[in-house]
């Protein structure tokens, strides 16, 4: 469908013999990440189901890539072509195929503090629900869980410290066993 109408907060996309096939909230299409606000990170997700809690579930796990793939995702590109001449000699032909792959990965990314600021629910012409959600993550001080943040950070970098050191004083025991036992 063509996306041509804005009403009420909602753009309806029509099909190209004009009939509505479903409005989708316009803050789905124009979150205020496109004002590039550097303060906060917007994801969108929408979902289907007959189970309005697993529609919500759905959406708000797109939502949450959504911004997972903002802060760090990767793409990987692979691209082959193969040719070939097929046919009798002065009548040869050359056959082509071609193969674009286009991956993107999301790591492991935490994405502590998102809240959700929009929802929407409708109710599908099957009897399904279709659920839209918002979610923002304020960056650095703006998010409420900040300290929490750094917390988890500084003992993370500890606990690196402390097992390095600990791997190093098990090793020097070990080799003073071994050295004692000679």
């Amino acid at each position: 469908g063509l996306l041509v109408a804005n009403c009420a907060g909602s753009y309806k996309m029509k099909s190209e013999k004009g009939k509505v096939l479903n409005e989708v909230p316009k803050w789905f299409v124009e979150h205020p990440d496109k004002k590039k606000d550097h303060n906060y990170i917007y994801g969108v997700g929408s979902a289907t189901s007959p189970d309005l809690q697993l529609a919500k579930d759905k959406a708000m796990m797109i939502a949450k890539a959504d911004i997972a793939d903002i802060i760090a995702g990767e793409m990987n590109k692979k691209a082959t072509l193969f040719r070939t001449e097929v046919g009798a000699e002065g009548k040869k032909s050359v056959v082509s195929e071609s193969d674009n792959t286009i991956i993107n990965i999301i790591k492991n990314i935490k994405i502590t503090g998102y809240e959700q600021w929009k929802y929407k629910m409708y109710t599908t012409a099957d009897g399904n629900y279709r659920v839209y959600i918002g979610l923002v993550l304020p960056i650095g001080e703006y998010n409420k869980l900040h300290d929490l943040i750094e917390e988890e950070k500084a003992i993370a970098a500890q606990s690196q410290i402390n097992s390095s050191e600990l791997a190093k004083v098990a090793v020097e025991d070990l080799t003073n066993d071994i050295e004692a036992g000679n």
